[in-house]
């Protein structure tokens, strides 16, 4: 893949909601949100067809959440199945084709990438700072990413539990560094995970 700012929204979505499949040949990416977050889901489509990747038309898709007995929609898309994908897909596929965190996402993670990664998954906190849901991941994968967060922004990051699963926290005055720069590069709707 030769565009840089597809790749690293690639990358932070991956780390996010986005997930990827694929077959000995070719992959391709699912982006999917819900029904509220349409705004930010047409965005994310706009920018990939910009960049010249064919493209599934967004789909609705309602499912029933048993422990609720409440029926949730949300709307997805998903590229056309290409080999460009595939060195991305190896990458963020274990031999079982579970999604895992590359052992060199420092190498990935840049600032364009982060900010697409908080757009699908970060939390504001009160006091400053914003969480990054990373349930899906192992603890091991999870330190890659502070390690990577560290290496690449001097980002400050603290694990915190959320049941048994580890989340990250960067701090306010990390986080602050960079605000600037990262709302130059989200979707309007999502400048409150920033403070904004």
């Amino acid at each position: 893949m030769t565009n840089n700012s597809l790749r690293s929204m690639f990358v932070g979505t991956l780390l996010g909601d986005a997930h990827i499949r694929r077959s000995s040949s070719t992959a391709y990416i699912t982006f999917e949100q819900a029904l509220a977050k349409k705004e930010y889901l047409m965005y994310l489509y706009n920018q990939v067809m910009s960049m010249g990747l064919a493209l599934k038309p967004p789909v609705q898709y309602d499912r029933v959440d048993p422990r609720y007995n409440k029926t949730n929609s949300s709307l997805y898309f998903r590229t056309v199945a290409t080999v460009e994908l595939l060195d991305l897909a190896n990458l963020f596929l274990d031999s079982l084709n579970n999604k895992v965190v590359p052992l060199n996402i420092a190498e990935l993670l840049d600032l364009e990438a982060l900010a697409y990664w908080i757009s699908d998954d970060g939390q504001t906190v009160k006091r400053g700072g914003v969480t990054l849901c990373t349930d899906s991941f192992t603890p091991f994968e999870v330190q890659l990413l502070c390690d990577a967060l560290m290496k690449n922004f001097g980002m400050v990051t603290t694990l915190h539990r959320k049941n048994l699963n580890h989340r990250i926290y960067i701090s306010k005055h990390s986080l602050y560094e960079v605000r600037d720069q990262l709302k130059q590069l989200m979707h309007p709707s999502h400048w409150s995970k920033i403070h904004y």
